[in-house]
Order: structure tokens, then sequence, then C-alpha cells
């Protein structure tokens, strides 16, 4: 039989105003997290800063230490986050059947205007000195080898296959770059007409 007061750990989490700690941690960090958003989409990845996340999420930098290391990892999270959303709603579309290019397209242009914030993070700012560079090169592939396996998969050489991938994806970085900075005054359904008919150029030039 157990005597005595049960332990901490026995009796479950700790509440606090109707919140376990783990629940509150997380809440600092999603917090943290959209502070530093909102202070890309004003003013890009340079004005995120320790003291300015923490001043736009009204919390102290104890918080901000509780969930990341520093600056840089913050930042790399939310880029990594941001990619993950973007993947997801383009997987299902990624096939050569091309019935599918121009909802694929229509998909990837919504994406992009339905929050500036993460469109600038993800497509502008790797292309400026924001320290974004190893993110970048770790998510990239995981976008070439989509359009490599499904997008261009009746290409039978490898190589050229490859090839259509890579190029299609670093040109539509930089279209969609340039789009979202003003530099390119096109319209939405100009750039989805774009996108279709850029698939459909890749897969007749590296078919041959």
């Amino acid at each position: 039989m157990q005597t005595g007061q049960e332990s901490a750990d026995d009796a479950g989490p700790r509440i606090w105003g109707g919140t376990t700690l783990t629940e509150r941690r997380e809440a600092r960090r999603a917090a943290l997290l959209e502070a530093a958003l909102d202070l890309i989409g004003e003013a890009g990845a340079s004005g995120v800063t320790m003291r300015a996340v923490c001043r736009r999420a009204n919390l102290t930098d104890r918080y901000f230490y509780e969930s990341f290391a520093s600056r840089d990892e913050l930042v790399d999270v939310l880029y990594r986050q941001v990619a993950d959303e973007f993947l997801e709603p383009m997987t299902a579309f990624a096939t050569d059947d091309r019935a599918h290019d121009r909802e694929l397209s229509r998909i990837l242009v919504d994406k992009v205007l339905a929050d500036p914030r993460k469109s600038r993070l993800f497509l502008v700012e790797p292309y400026s000195s924001t320290g974004l560079g190893q993110s970048t090169i770790a998510v990239l592939p995981v976008f070439t080898r989509l359009m490599q396996d499904h997008l261009f998969a009746d290409i039978e050489d490898p190589v050229r296959r490859r090839l259509a991938a890579v190029t299609m994806a670093s040109g539509n970085a930089g279209m969609f770059s340039a789009w979202l900075n003003g530099s390119l005054p096109a319209t939405r359904a100009q750039i989805i007409d774009h996108c279709t008919a850029t698939i459909a150029v890749y897969r007749t030039l590296y078919r041959a």
C-alpha cells in the first residue's frame, strides 16, 4: 500500500492557469515564431533579432533561449516549417499527367499569395545575405526530387530528367522572387499560365 504524498511525477503534469508547463513552452515557442514571421513580412529576415522577436512576442530573452539557441536557429526552423507548407499541397499534383499541370500551377501560385510573410521568407529572403544559405541548400533538393520523380517521370534519361527539375525549380524561384518584390508586374492569371506552359516546355525540351 502506498503511503505519504504522491510525487509530482506520479500525480501527472502540474497545471497552472489551466495549462501544463509543456503547453506553455509550446505556446511561447509558437509566439516567437509568429513574431519572427511578422518581422520578416515587414522588413525581411535582416530585421529578425533576438531582441526584436522578444519585444514583438512580449517575452523576455530567457524564454527565447528556452526554445532556440540563437537567432539563426529560429530563422532556420521557421524557414523549414514554411517549406513544408509549400511542399504539402504540391505533392498530390506533381505527376506526369498533363491534365494536372494547370491545377498544380494554380495551387502553387495561390500558396504564394496566401501569406506574403511566408512567401517572402521562402522565395525572396534566400537571395539576400540573411544566413539562409544552408537552409535553402538543405530544402531545395526535396522540391527538385519531387519534380524529377513525378512531374518529369516520362523523361527517360536520368540526367536530362534531373536537368529539367533543377532548372525549373531554380527558374521558378527567381520568377516568384521578382513577382513578390514588385519587379515583375504580372497578374495571377499570367503567372499561372507561365507555370503551366513552363512544365510543358521542359517536358518537350528534355524528352528529345
